[in-house]
């Protein structure tokens, strides 16, 4: 059986990245625990 990756609006997925980018600069792993989206989803943000 695969497993269902969710699909993410692309208003949402703008609105993720701006948490992990300036001004905010939040970590993946808060922003992921606060979405409900693993961290391994999340682009690394150097």
């Amino acid at each position: 059986m695969r497993a269902v990756m969710p699909r993410y609006s692309e208003e949402r997925k703008a609105a993720v990245l701006n948490k992990l980018l300036p001004p905010m600069n939040r970590t993946v792993v808060s922003v992921s625990a606060e979405e409900g989206i693993s961290d391994v989803d999340l682009p690394p943000v150097t």
